[in-house]
């Protein structure tokens, strides 16, 4: 069985689980706000450890908690919804632990949704508290493999021809004239913006030329970011917790740009010190178990973001765009023709050319903050020199 054909047979095979939680009512859902956000955050290190579990998502809204998640035939036997929800496994260690990283969450909420102050002391207490949640979860499963995904997982679809290099070029030059790379630079920034609501990225660099999207890189940035990949677990890990650390690649006319944001943001300096050589050396030491992970969990993140690029007409139009400036086939199914053939072999080789352009930016831009710096203590040195000799 080649690859795409077994990748397509292991999606199909997956169901699509949905947790719905509702938390006590109140005549505000403000007060019970925090002990519903920790109770998520548990659901979500409980369910993470279930074996043939993936892309596991969490979202609270007022007083409705939703996990969403994907099990394998493997895995349903194993899931004691009664118990998950009961946090019955949860150490104080992992109690502790979550508060620390709500903590770290705050600084992105609202003053009245913030957990500091307002959560139970003790595990005990919490478990208690959590208890008299009414009414009790429910539980709906559904198949993964949508009717739109179904159109794309076709294994009969013959590989898409390799990418027309000449005709990429010839739509990049007409369009800017050249190829000032530092132009496109600052345009694609300016697009990354725009995704992110603003938010600056805390590195943003170039990924190299632009053969096809939605390929290994695309799936070993999006796994990389996922809740179940090492790199997620550990850097949420200790006492100086991440909330959130998003990688992905945006592609801009002939080149792939990789843009590193974190929630809440830490800003450049920040990220350099501390939070980026951390994600670099975790990255390096993935083994190949830490890769399977996430390879499942990177494909299954990249058809999803695919289907709702297929879903809505205007990122839709997008698409046919990319191809003709980058020179491969628009058509759905060769599109994700590579996402199912990708392979950890693949992984591990776009790991390696990423931590090189990576750790290269780590180093470019602490230079250039170090002779900012630098130029900033001459310029104040000449500046009280020639206030001394004018005195």
């Amino acid at each position: 069985m080649d690859l795409t054909r077994a990748a397509v047979a292991e999606l199909r095979a997956l169901e699509r689980t949905t947790l719905t939680l509702h938390t006590p009512r109140h005549p505000g859902w403000r007060p019970v706000f925090p002990l519903a956000h920790l109770a998520e955050h548990l659901l979500g290190r409980e369910l993470g450890r279930l074996p043939g579990l993936s892309a596991l998502t969490g979202h609270l809204r007022k007083d409705v908690i939703t996990v969403r998640f994907l099990l394998s035939p493997a895995g349903r036997a194993g899931l004691d919804v009664d118990r998950i929800v009961e946090l019955a496994d949860t150490s104080p260690a992992d109690f502790a632990q979550e508060q620390r990283v709500l903590a770290v969450e705050d600084a992105i909420l609202p003053e009245a949704l913030r957990s500091a102050g307002r959560l139970p002391a003790s595990l005990a207490r919490f478990r208690e508290e959590w208890r008299r949640t009414e009414p009790r979860p429910t539980l709906v499963r559904q198949p993964f493999v949508s009717s739109r995904l179904a159109e794309l997982l076709d294994p009969a679809t013959p590989p898409p021809p390799p990418p027309d290099h000449t005709a990429a070029a010839g739509a990049g030059t007409a369009r800017d004239g050249g190829t000032d790379e530092r132009r496109e630079h600052a345009e694609a920034l300016a697009a990354v913006r725009r995704r992110t609501g603003g938010q600056e990225p805390e590195l943003f660099l170039c990924g190299g030329p632009l053969d096809q999207y939605w390929g290994a890189t695309s799936v070993l940035l999006a796994g990389l970011s996922a809740y179940r990949s090492a790199l997620f677990r550990q850097l949420r890990e200790g006492p100086r917790p991440v909330y959130c650390l998003k990688l992905f690649d945006f592609p801009w006319r002939s080149r792939r740009y990789v843009a590193c944001v974190t929630r809440p943001a830490v800003g450049p300096a920040a990220f350099r010190a501390d939070i980026g050589p951390r994600a670099a050396e975790i990255v390096r030491n993935l083994g190949p178990a830490d890769l399977r992970t996430v390879l499942a969990e990177g494909r299954l993140a990249v058809l999803d973001e695919f289907v709702s690029v297929l879903d809505h007409p205007p990122r839709r139009a997008w698409v046919p765009l990319l191809a003709r400036l980058n020179g491969f086939s628009a058509r759905p199914a060769d599109l994700a023709r590579p996402v199912l053939d990708c392979a950890v072999g693949d992984l591990a080789r776009c790991r390696d050319a990423f931590l090189v352009a990576y750790t290269r930016e780590l180093r470019r831009d602490a230079s250039e903050h170090n002779g900012e710096v630098a130029n900033g203590q001459a310029d104040k040195g000449k500046a009280a020199k020639e206030k001394e000799d004018a005195a």
